[in-house]
């Protein structure tokens, strides 16, 4: 087989061994061959040969070339009297053929795999260090290839920096960049191509020196400046370094089990025109964690970002304590709410001021930036709903996450109520099955090395089950692990709550003990809503209230029960099930049985509610 590699350094290769010509023009009369898909007659090739020369010279020239060919090649060179051709029919391969035809399907393709393939075959120019004496067409056929291959090449450069653009690939767009700059400095489109892409993959400084680069180059080759849009990017970047990205707590434990809603919740606050989410749910339920864990998603999206989301910040202000307070103390609304503005401004670290208030301060500084603040445990302060309505309204730019065990019901908002986590359908889903992996991993990290026997596996499907997937009522369950089967934790369950409660000081005072979690739940219920959380609660296990012609207000009290995500809605059944935690908690003694009543009756759930 013969081999011939053109692209770059020639390189021939017959069955595998180098071949050597004794002339630089056998080289290039082989390209022009094997490149032409045609005879050519002894006289046009003579005349490509040799140029001016006298005609003896020219045929006396292109016979020592033919000559040279068929020692070292053989047949696939064929000559006659009248003419020469490339024997195409014999096994050979002809990189510059592969090139065209490999980067012609990558393109038509979109295939970024093919594409970075194809352009791992231009090594550098066509017959890249061949010069030639005295044969001034060959020459000019020789530029002319080389031009067009280089062409293609640049070509499949830019496809494949916008490829790495869209699918987010910054290590193979970065690469394609640079090479294409090395080609072409002056493209300043490019630039700022790598730039972005430099910032997106953590290089800020790099993204930094690529405009200085880009400033030389263009001053060098077109005698201008960048663009303004390129300084603008130039400036925002610069300004991106200078700013720490976010005050979120640290992550001390694995995030479990929410990727749907992380990614859900990310994209809505990143990608569309939302500008206030609330996370919705049961005490417990991971309402927090999932607020932190969107506010790093952001926040390291804005760090590898140019196009930041929120480029004045992602900030966390915690409202626990201040909930507390505002429930023992009976606050006004008018004092709520300044006792809010008052905490963000303590975390903005906005100095105490005697002649504005702090909900002025606050909406005067945050104006006119464009940030994400996330309101934790903002479920207990009536005054919550007018305070980020105030925020939304005054800060055109500034979005909003909220975590309460309700919605705030204001017209931006997008509710996102958190269910319980997903349960193992059998012993086989015990890993992977967010719940019994939740379950697990915290078992794993009072106990190292805790394995669930072979025969309590199905205790634990069991105990996900009557946990309810709840975050809070697996932690507490599998902190007794080390002293309880399964099995044992089930027996304990069945007689009430005691076990699922703690002294230790990793979790926030107000979630040690499920009874308090769920009595402060039902207390914070208006009293419709806790009377059908009552009625629910007296369905049995398979049941669930159905609609009978529900009056219009029951229809409501079920909506109010599933935007806190304290029903679940069985679109197939048209039914309601209330959390199996809160259930046991409301009527602990018709846990097993169904209790008569007006159950049935009532029946307050039709599918349009889900």
């Amino acid at each position: 087989m013969l081999e011939l590699k053109f692209i770059g350094l020639v390189e021939i290769l017959l069955d595998g061994r180098p071949i050597r010509f004794a002339r630089r023009s056998s080289v290039a009369l082989l390209a022009y061959l094997a490149l032409s898909n045609r005879p050519h007659s002894r006289e046009s090739l003579a005349t490509l040969l040799a140029g001016d020369s006298t005609e003896e010279h020219a045929r006396k020239h292109l016979s020592n070339v033919l000559v040279d060919l068929r020692q070292q090649l053989g047949d696939y060179v064929q000559a006659t009297r009248q003419t020469v051709v490339f024997a195409h029919d014999k096994c050979h391969r002809l990189d510059v053929g592969d090139f065209r035809h490999e980067l012609a399907r990558a393109l038509d393709s979109g295939s970024s795999d093919d594409l970075a393939h194809a352009l791992e075959s231009y090594r550098d120019e066509f017959l890249s260090g061949l010069v030639l004496f005295g044969a001034p067409d060959l020459d000019e056929w020789m530029r002319a290839v080389r031009e067009e291959l280089r062409e293609q090449y640049l070509l499949g450069l830019r496809s494949a920096v916008d490829a790495s653009m869209r699918r987010g690939a910054w290590s193979d767009g970065i690469t394609a960049a640079r090479r294409l700059l090395r080609e072409e400095p002056w493209l300043e489109e490019v630039h700022a191509q790598l730039m972005l892409m430099l910032a997106r993959a953590g290089q800020r400084q790099a993204a930094l020196d690529q405009y200085e680069a880009c400033r030389r180059a263009l001053r060098e080759e077109l005698a201008v400046d960048p663009q303004p849009e390129t300084t603008a990017l130039f400036n925002r970047l610069r300004a991106a370094v200078q700013r720490p990205p976010h005050n979120l707590p640290a992550r001390t434990t694995a995030f479990i089990g929410r990727q749907f809603e992380l990614g859900l919740v990310s994209n809505l606050l990143s990608n569309t025109d939302c500008r206030q989410a609330t996370i919705t749910g049961l005490g417990g339920s991971g309402k927090s964690r999932l607020a932190v864990e969107v506010g790093r998603e952001l926040a390291v999206a804005d760090q590898h970002m140019a196009e930041q989301p929120f480029p004045d910040g992602v900030l966390f202000v915690s409202l626990a304590e201040l909930a507390a307070r505002s429930d023992a103390s009976g606050s006004t609304h008018q004092r709520s709410i300044e006792a809010i503005f008052a905490a963000i401004a303590r975390t903005l670290e906005l100095p105490p001021s005697t002649a504005l208030t702090s909900r002025d301060q606050v909406l005067e500084y945050v104006h006119s930036k464009q940030m994400l603040l996330i309101l934790d445990n903002l479920e207990h302060l009536l005054a919550g709903r007018a305070a980020v309505a105030d925020l939304l309204s005054h800060a055109p730019h500034v979005k909003v996450v909220a975590t309460s065990r309700a919605p705030l019901h204001i017209s931006a908002e997008r509710v996102l109520p958190m269910d319980g986590l997903k349960l193992p359908a059998d012993e086989d889903e015990l890993e992977s099955a967010a719940a019994s992996a939740l379950f697990l991993a915290e078992a794993r990290r009072v106990e190292l090395g805790y394995q669930v026997s072979r025969e309590d596996r199905p205790a634990l499907v069991e105990l996900c089950r009557v946990l309810g997937g709840l975050p809070l009522a697996l932690i507490l369950a599998a902190r007794w692990a080390p002293v309880l089967s399964c099995r044992q934790m089930l027996g304990e369950l069945s007689s009430g709550f005691e076990m699922l409660a703690t002294d230790e000081l990793d979790l926030p005072e107000r979630q040690r003990s499920l009874a308090c979690v769920l009595e402060s739940t039902l207390e914070g219920l208006q009293s419709s809503d806790r009377a059908l959380t009552r009625e629910l609660a007296l369905q049995p296990d398979s049941g669930g209230a159905r609609h009978r012609g529900a009056p219009l207000d029951y229809l409501a009290r079920a909506r109010s029960l599933r935007e806190q995500a304290l029903v679940s809605f069985d679109s197939a059944r048209g039914s309601l099930q209330l959390h199996p935690l809160l259930r046991r908690y409301v009527v602990p003694e018709t846990c097993s049985r169904r209790t008569p009543g007006r159950g049935d009756a009532i029946g307050m759930v039709v599918a349009s509610i889900a």
